[in-house]
């Protein structure tokens, strides 16, 4: 056992034998109880630092920290106990040049003392800036430069000296105008600051905005668009969205940090525009016709905007315009046949750019009348165009009446009877337009010019210095032994073309034989008026006794001009607007003008009638580009034509004649080796063969 267990053995049992207890005592009752024994002459007689605090440095300013500390007391009996209760001088803030702290114990009137070593630094007290930096003036966004500043540290000894390790700001500048930088400085947890000054300047815009793109009116509203543009730098005020076309203001304004490059700072102008639409016009109808059910039209004008709306005629002689709003009216003028450009103008308008559009006017005063022929046996064509609603014509018979939905339109209705000094009575036809098509079979005619139209056959240009004819006339009678056209007399008949063309010539400078293309004239007409190939069935069979002529004049005495003299169909004769027996009289006629050469198996056709010839192929002939025509004879059922004139057509099928009376083209075609005129009119003896369409070709062109 130790001195000092030894002692404090001695010390509990004084204490328990003084206050008559035999339990232990606990360790932090000693103390107390030892005072308990000083009257028992056990003092405290020292106190001594056992164990060093913790901390033994401090700054300036800090209080004392006994913790980990221990004081050990010492006793007059030699017992020593961990004091506790103990006073530390000074009590306050640690001042600089301290070196030391005292500790106090006191216990039964007896104190004692003991002191500890410490350390007192120095306390930072402030900072100043002893050189500003090099740079002190900057622009917005430019970030705070320290080059060449000096810090000065202030202690609470007094002390100063130059601090490294400070921080400023990295943030750039916003805000222009004098500024305040923060400089901060810590040491030893005590952080100082102070304040640099700085001003900062606007940065600069180098140029006003300007309009991006070129908007044009729209309807919506358009927000104004701009190159150089930052919404950082500028304020946008005035006028930045619009509807209508015009120019508007718009202002921009610097954002704080920002100024422009002539140093201000205020509101500029923007000038922006929005441009104004394309016109637009849409005419409805873009193209019209006027004709005589129809002498004025009205286009609608769709426009875009509300320009005022104007219209001009491109030929004021063919039709004329008026507008009232958006409606232009066309009207015909004098119901002249033409064709004109309707120019539709809308006048620029507030949002939209003038405009212009065109409408098609067609003055056609020409009537288009139309038949269509299958090609199948059936004798009958279908109407078209003008004509497709048409009745049939009623053929009459004797003094009856008949009727026609052709006898008030031309150029039928310019068929009429014409006494002529020289060649007798005659019958006019008036020129025509026609179109002449193939596969199917159709024909046209136009009582006006028509675009894509011919002038009909015998009104052609004849190439004699008379132009074209406005009408031509063929003999109202089967010729007679005079070489005229008279009522009463036998027709002449088994004469040669020469003869026929010679004696007819001798009337007078401008009187010819008929020709074939006289024989298309009227061949067209009638297949257009009565739209069936059977003009034996639709109007006559005329008189068909063999070797059995009738007096001209049989006709006469009939109020219409179409139809069959009173008797038996087949004995009397017949006539088809005026136009007596030019077929079915039992008398064939020669038609000039078309030569057939019987060893290149082709035509040649005359225009001018001085050129008539006997020969194939002489001064003036057009060879014709026509398939060869059927060696045989028959019932036609098909036509050839010229590749180069659809109009001119010529049999190019037949089908035999037994049985096929009344079907395809209904009449024959007839064929010798030795024709090369060819004939009309009649196949002697036998009806139902030799209607309007009967050809034969078996005759010479001269004895």
């Amino acid at each position: 056992m130790s001195v000092q267990e030894d002692n404090l053995r001695a010390i509990a049992d004084a204490i328990r034998e003084k206050e008559g207890s035999g339990e232990p005592i606990p360790a932090k009752d000693f103390p107390e109880r030892i005072r308990g024994l000083q009257g028992g002459g056990i003092e405290l007689s020292s106190i001594e630092i056992t164990a060093p605090p913790a901390k033994v440095s401090y700054l300036a300013g800090e209080r004392f920290d006994p913790a980990g500390m221990v004081v050990t007391a010492a006793y007059s009996n030699g017992a020593t106990l961990a004091a506790t209760g103990y006073a530390v001088e000074p009590s306050g803030p640690l001042e600089d040049g301290m070196e030391a702290v005292t500790v106090r114990y006191t216990e039964g009137g007896v104190s004692a003392a003991a002191s500890v070593a410490i350390t007192v630094i120095h306390r930072l007290t402030g900072i100043s800036i002893e050189t500003p930096p090099a740079k002190t003036e900057y622009r917005a966004g430019e970030v705070f430069d320290p080059a060449g500043m000096v810090v000065l540290a202030a202690y609470s000894d007094g002390a100063s000296e130059a601090a490294t390790g400070y921080t400023v700001p990295t943030e750039a500048f916003a805000a222009p105008g004098p500024q305040e930088v923060a400089v901060t400085y810590t040491e030893h947890g005590v952080t100082a600051s102070a304040s640099v000054a700085v001003t900062v300047a606007r940065l600069v815009i180098e140029a006003i905005p300007r309009q991006s793109g070129s908007p044009t009116y729209t309807g919506e509203a358009i927000t104004l668009e701009l190159e150089n543009y930052d919404p950082a730098q500028l304020t946008l005020g005035g006028v930045t969205s619009a509807v209508n076309a015009g120019e508007y203001a718009a202002t921009a304004t610097p954002t704080e940090s920002w100024r422009w490059s002539d140093g201000t700072t205020g509101a500029k102008s923007i000038v922006w525009t929005i441009g104004k639409a394309a016109g637009s016009v849409s005419l409805s109808p873009a193209s019209v016709t006027l004709d005589k059910d129809h002498l004025t039209a009205e286009i609608q004008v769709t426009r875009a905007g509300d320009g005022a709306v104007s219209a001009a005629s491109s030929d004021t002689g063919v039709v004329t315009v008026s507008v009232s709003g958006t409606a232009v009216t066309v009207s015909s003028v004098g119901e002249a046949s033409g064709s004109a450009t309707v120019t539709v103008t809308v006048a620029e308008g507030p949002n939209h750019l003038a405009a212009s559009g065109t409408a098609a006017v067609t003055a056609s005063f020409v009537m288009i009348y139309g038949v269509e022929w299958d090609g199948s046996a059936s004798t009958k064509l279908s109407r078209t165009d003008a004509a497709a609603l048409f009745v049939d014509p009623v053929a009459a018979v004797g003094d009856g009446a008949g009727s026609s939905p052709f006898d008030d339109l031309m150029p039928w209705s310019g068929m009429v009877r014409v006494t002529d000094a020289q060649a007798g009575e005659l019958v006019s036809i008036p020129k025509y337009w026609l179109k002449v098509q193939h596969f199917p079979f159709r024909v046209q005619i136009a009582d006006g010019p028509v675009d894509g139209y011919q002038v009909s056959p015998a009104h052609r240009d004849r190439e004699d210095g008379q132009g074209e004819r406005d009408v031509v006339y063929i003999g109202r009678y089967p010729c007679s032994n005079s070489y005229q056209s008279v009522s009463g007399v036998n027709p002449e008949w088994l004469k040669t073309l020469s003869v026929y063309r010679d004696n007819i010539h001798a009337l007078g400078e401008e009187y010819w034989q008929s020709d074939y293309a006289l024989q298309l004239t009227w061949w067209f007409l009638y297949i257009v008026e009565y739209a069936d190939w059977n003009g034996e069935l639709r109007i006559g069979i005329g008189h068909s006794k063999l070797n059995d002529n009738l007096k001209t004049g049989g006709t006469d005495s009939m109020s219409y001009h179409t139809g069959r003299a009173s008797g038996t169909d087949g004995y009397v004769p017949i006539q088809y607007r005026y136009i007596e027996d030019i077929w079915g009289g039992n008398n064939k006629e020669l038609r000039d003008g078309i030569i057939f050469s019987l060893t290149e198996k082709k035509f040649c056709t005359y225009n001018n009638p001085a050129n008539f010839s006997n020969e194939y192929g002489a001064t003036g002939a057009a060879i014709r580009n026509i398939p060869a025509p059927p060696e045989t004879s028959g019932i036609i059922s098909a036509w050839g034509y010229d590749q180069d004139d659809p109009s001119f057509i010529y049999p190019s099928e037949v089908v035999e004649l037994s049985g096929n009376t009344g079907t395809y083209i209904a009449d024959a075609y007839t064929t010798g080796s030795n024709g090369a005129a060819i004939a009309v009119g009649l196949y002697e003896g036998f009806s139902g063969y030799s209607g309007p369409f009967f050809i034969d070709k078996r005759y010479k062109v001269q004895v």
